[in-house]
């Protein structure tokens, strides 16, 4: 895929572009159809796995020391 629409899907997946956004672009020819479904794959941004990390890590802790 393109740069353009790499960033697009990146855009999409975070919240910073529509739906809307994406029909609009679709029929202004800068992006195709296929590319459109490929921006919508995934239903959402993934979870980050050193956040993740972090989470469990701090609740450890939290857990050993009577916090939260």
């Amino acid at each position: 895929m393109t740069t353009f629409v790499e960033s697009l899907r990146r855009l999409y997946l975070s919240g910073n572009v529509t739906d809307e956004k994406l029909d609009s672009l679709e029929s202004a020819g800068k992006i195709t159809a296929d590319e459109k479904t490929y921006i919508k794959e995934g239903g959402g941004p993934s979870p980050d796995p050193d956040l993740e990390g972090l989470r469990t890590f701090h609740s450890e802790v939290m857990g050993m020391i009577g916090g939260e």
